[in-house]
């Protein structure tokens, strides 16, 4: 019999658990994703989340997380549901688990006006994509994450943490970086302060930095969560990463945009992590500034089955929201 509910903090090890034993598998390694004793740290800086558990027979099974927000799509306010986290143990797969799940998902947010689910998944992994393949509506170019090299970026204390006091010029900094990018709502005061409010000793106000005319936010995420590669030869490996969530500069302001990016590298380097993750996409327009600084990167195609790709998308760029990946 298979039962889904409502998955809660006391539920953490368990969801943990499962997310350890369901690798995501790439073309030449597996990443295995420890959230460790807070499996709901990245749910927290969302702002409405949802974790729905699968058990069969009560014993669990799988887990799929949902949030929605609003987002631009073609110049049109949207409600988007993100579809994240999505696992279902090796012993219970293809018995249409996913896809209850996924129903019920849907069904948990029915009533909050959700236009459309969305999600992503990397280029190489066959798995996932073999689930999504009767989707509709799949864009037809990729955002990107990079991997920042900390040591190849590193460079001398830069800017300052934020206050409050500086919500309206992180505002226009962010939204002149951004703006007509799809999928990027832009910020007022209001909205970016209950952004950095959600989950302050994750991200706060003090991990925004900021100069004259660049802001760069950085979730060290590798607070919470650590992960683990095996490789096709059996060899494994495990990173300790940082996100940047927030980011952009007004125009001329690119050098101290690389410059807030290589204090962080260094803060970062001095606490011990060995990464940094930034989204971009072709179309961007700061995006010839993160793809130099890439040590590698990862393409992701994105879906959204309610919603046609808007005609000029690719040129315009694809925004990805760090906290919803």
């Amino acid at each position: 019999m298979v039962a889904i509910r409502q998955a809660f903090d006391g539920d953490g090890p368990v969801l943990s658990e499962i997310e350890r034993n369901t690798p995501l598998v790439f073309d030449d390694r597996s990443l295995y994703i420890d959230r460790g004793d807070d499996y709901f740290a990245t749910a927290r800086l969302m702002e409405n989340a949802a974790v729905l558990l699968a058990e069969v027979d009560a014993t669990p099974a799988g887990v799929f997380c949902g949030a929605p927000h609003d987002a631009l799509i073609g110049g049109i306010r949207r409600r988007m549901l993100y579809v994240h986290h999505s696992r279902i143990l090796p012993e219970y797969q293809r018995l249409g688990l996913g896809l209850k799940l996924a129903n019920a998902l849907f069904e948990h947010f029915k009533d909050t006006g959700v236009d459309s689910q969305y999600w992503y998944i990397s280029t190489t992994n066959e798995r996932s994509q073999g689930f999504a393949r009767r989707a509709t509506n799949r864009w037809s170019f990729c955002p990107v994450m990079v991997d920042l090299d900390l040591a190849k970026i590193a460079g001398a204390p830069a800017g300052r943490p934020a206050t409050p006091a500086d919500a309206p010029r992180i505002v226009d900094i962010l939204n002149a970086a951004h703006e007509g990018e799809e999928m990027f709502l832009p910020y007022t005061p209001e909205s970016f302060a209950a952004r950095v409010s959600r989950a302050p000793r994750q991200y706060g106000w003090d991990r925004v930095w900021l100069t004259n005319s660049a802001v760069v936010g950085v979730w060290p995420e590798g607070e919470s969560i650590t992960l683990r590669f095996t490789a096709a030869d059996g060899s494994t490996s495990q990173s300790r990463g940082a996100a940047v969530l927030d980011y952009g500069c007004l125009p001329g302001g690119e050098a101290e945009l690389v410059a807030l990016l290589g204090a962080w590298a260094s803060a970062l380097l001095a606490r011990g992590f060995d990464g940094m993750s930034c989204f971009s996409s072709p179309g961007s327009r700061l995006a010839p500034v993160i793809l130099t600084l890439a040590g590698e990167h990862s393409e992701f195609n994105f879906w959204t089955p309610q919603i046609p790709e808007p005609p000029g998308a690719a040129d315009r760029g694809l925004y990805v929201d760090h906290i919803y990946f």
